[in-house]
């Protein structure tokens, strides 16, 4: 599948296809296979090149919903208090100015309850990936609730 919004940013800019590849330093027959959407996995340092060579970011091109950001855009831990450039989801955008416009209380209890969470998502990581590769001979037993829904 065509990847629409490429095309239309790069229509909208009259940037041709042998000029993004120019830009961006992707070969042309790989800038096509992207554009044409026979490459499923786009490479990061690829889709950065591209959005560079755009003057946009990388979600507004490859991605529809925050929730689909690969992981590589996330902040790696060896990047934490370093200058770098990441483009952030409305979502992150939100937490990060409640942060910067927080007491020093609020500022606490942000990074507190991000930690909570982070070592709450680590755990259930692991324990997930404990199960994985040993399949189960009988699924397990659940309950079935009733609902009982009357009208007044």
């Amino acid at each position: 599948m065509k990847n629409d919004r490429l095309l239309a940013l790069m229509n909208a800019k009259g940037i041709s296809r042998a000029k993004l590849s120019a830009a961006s330093g992707i070969p042309a027959t790989t800038l096509n296979r992207i554009i044409n959407g026979q490459i499923l996995h786009v490479k990061m340092p690829q889709m950065e090149a591209i959005a560079k060579a755009l003057g946009t970011n990388v979600p507004s091109i490859f991605e529809s919903s925050p929730i689909q950001l690969p992981l590589s855009l996330a902040i790696r831990p060896d990047e934490a208090g370093d200058s770098i450039t990441k483009f952030l989801s409305p979502d992150e955008s939100l937490l990060l100015y409640w942060y910067q416009n927080s007491l020093e209380e609020g500022r606490t209890a942000i990074l507190n309850r991000a930690r909570m969470e982070f070592h709450k998502a680590q755990m259930e990581i692991a324990h997930r990936a404990e199960g994985i590769g040993t399949p189960k001979k009988e699924p397990d037993p659940y309950e079935q609730l009733t609902l009982d829904f009357s009208v007044h």
